[in-house]
C-alpha cells in the first residue's frame, strides 16, 4: 500500500514524502528534487520493486525465488537461479563467514519452529529435543554451493533460507540506487527504522536519526548524524516477540544453542553498506557482551552502540565521537 506524497513543492528545500507498507512495516521516503513529477515517477517504482521484492525474498512466500530455491534444497535437487540471487546468496555466506556464522541466513528451520514465520508470532516454543535434533544437523548457508551452469546445490537438506536478518539492509541499497538512476540526490529512506541516506538533507550537514530506548520504544535513547552513503541499522529483541507462560521469546536467535539471543538488547550499526549493516547489527547482538567486539572487527564493523538490557551501553570509539546521548 502506498500513501500518496504530502506537501507538494516547486523548490528543492521543500520535502517531498512518502510512505509505503511492505515488508510488513512501514517504509518512509523523504526525497527532495525541484520536479515533482520527477519524485513521483521515483516513489512508484520504489513502490513496485519493494512489493516485487517482498515476494520473491519473503521465505514463507509460495512462488517467490526463496521459497522455490528452499523446496528444492529439501528435495535434495538442485535449482538454476538468476546472476543477481547468487550474488546476494554469495555476499551473505561472506558475512556469515565473518560472524562465525552468528548471522546465517540457512536458519530457516529453526525459525519456523520458535513459530516466528507467519503474521503472528506466538508459542509454544519447541522443545529441548526438537532444537537438540536442529543442532545435530546444523544446517547453514555455508552448505550453499553453485556451479558453472548456475546451478544451486545443497549438502544438507535441512536448511531452509529466511534472509529477515539482512533482507531489508539490501532492499535499503537498492532503493538509493533507484534513487541515484532517477537525478534525485538528497533523500533518506527509513523501512521500519533502518534507514540509509542519499545526500545530506538541504540546508543541513546531516540527516539526524533518533535510537529508541529499548526499555521505553517510545523514548529516545540518542541521536545520530547520518551523512549522504551512509546507512544505520538496529537489531533488537523488543521489536519482534511473543511471550508464553510468563517468558518473553524473541526472534533473534542464536544458531549455536538454538535458543534466542539474550545478551543484548539492541544493537545499532552504521556502515556504508546497509546489507552488511544489516547483518552485523544482528551479529553482534548475538554475540553479547563477550564477543561483539571481536565480531565487529572481524566484519569491518567500525561503529556499533550496544544497549544491554539492564540500560547500560558499550560502543566503538568512532560510534562514541559520533553519537549523542540524550
Amino acid at each position: 500500500m502506498l500513501h500518496a506524497c504530502s506537501r507538494p513543492a516547486n523548490r528543492l528545500l521543500d520535502a517531498y514524502k512518502a510512505q509505503i507498507i511492505v515488508f510488513g512495516t512501514e517504509v518512509d521516503l523523504t526525497l527532495y528534487h525541484p520536479d515533482q513529477a520527477v519524485i513521483n515517477q521515483a516513489i512508484a517504482t520504489i513502490n513496485a520493486d519493494f512489493q516485487a521484492f517482498h515476494h520473491e525474498w519473503h521465505a514463507w512466500e509460495k512462488g517467490g525465488i526463496i521459497s522455490k530455491i528452499n523446496q528444492a534444497i529439501a528435495a535434495g535437487q538442485t535449482i538454476q537461479i538468476a546472476d543477481s540471487i547468487r550474488a546476494f546468496i554469495e555476499k551473505s555466506q561472506r558475512l556469515s563467514a565473518a560472524s562465525d556464522y552468528l548471522f546465517d541466513p540457512g536458519i530457516g528451520q529453526l525459525i519456523a519452529l520458535w513459530g516466528f514465520h507467519g503474521d503472528l508470532w506466538q508459542g509454544p516454543p519447541p522443545s529441548a529435543l526438537q532444537i537438540s535434533e536442529w543442532l545435530s544437523q546444523r544446517p547453514s548457508i555455508k552448505d550453499i554451493t553453485f556451479d558453472d551452469r548456475q546451478q544451486l546445490h545443497c549438502s544438507n537438506r535441512q536448511v531452509q533460507l529466511d534472509f529477515g536478518g539482512n533482507a531489508k539492509g539490501l532492499a535499503l541499497d537498492l532503493a538509493l540506487q533507484s534513487l541515484q538512476a532517477a537525478k534525485i540526490e538528497h533523500a533518506l529512506v527509513s523501512i521500519g527504522g533502518d534507514m540509509k541516506a542519499l545526500g545530506n538533507k538541504p540546508q543541513e550537514h546531516a540527516w539526524q536519526v533518533a535510537i529508541q530506548n529499548p526499555q521505553q520504544p517510545q523514548n529516545v535513547i540518542a541521536s545520530l548524524p547520518l551523512y549522504g552513503g551512509e546507512s544505520v541499522v538496529t537489531s533488537g529483541t523488543y521489536q519482534r516477540f511473543y511471550q508464553w507462560q510468563g517468558q518473553r521469546y524473541s526472534h533473534i536467535l542464536n544458531p549455536n544453542t538454538g535458543y534466542p539471543a539474550d545478551g543484548f538488547a539492541s544493537v545499532t550499526v552504521l556502515h556504508a553498506d546497509a546489507t552488511t549493516a544489516d547483518s552485523a547489527a544482528t551479529a553482534l547482538l548475538i554475540a553479547g557482551p563477550q564477543n561483539w567486539r571481536r565480531i565487529a572487527q572481524q566484519m569491518g564493523i567500525e561503529m556499533a552502540f550496544c544497549i544491554r538490557h539492564s540500560g547500560t551501553f558499550e560502543q566503538t570509539k568512532a560510534m562514541e565521537k559520533r553519537l549523542k546521548l540524550i
